[in-house]
């Protein structure tokens, strides 16, 4: 049988659109709420360039950096009390921190912030 370049560009198409799928893929958890550090700069871009369960996460000051997730277990999805605040404060970070409420502490909600953001916010 011999190989012709279409089934080679096939091929190669398939590997790119396969890596391109793993290497969107997010590790469960979530990012601390106010992940206080002075690294400025993108070290990571996704979930997968961080080792082992760490997650790229936004720093205060527009960076990111890979972090220990503070969730790890599976997420559930109960939603938690409460409604999400209609005139959400606190800072301006515009990259989401959660997905679900599991992914928040205690009774914090996963909610809509200042930005449009998803973060985890304290609930009406």
């Amino acid at each position: 049988m011999a190989v012709t370049a279409t089934s080679v560009v096939m091929v190669m198409v398939v590997v790119v659109d396969v890596m391109q799928l793993v290497s969107s893929q997010r590790k469960p958890g979530a990012c601390a709420l106010n992940y206080g550090t002075n690294v400025c700069v993108k070290i990571c871009h996704q979930d997968t360039d961080c080792s082992g369960s760490n997650k790229c996460c936004p720093t205060e000051c527009g960076g990111t950096t890979c972090s220990r997730p503070i969730t790890t277990r599976p997420r559930q999805n109960r939603v938690k009390p409460g409604s999400c605040p209609t005139r959400p404060d606190g800072p301006w970070v515009c990259s989401s921190r959660c997905s679900v409420d599991a992914d928040c502490r205690g009774r914090l909600k996963c909610c809509n912030n200042r930005c449009g953001a998803l973060a985890c916010l304290k609930p009406q």
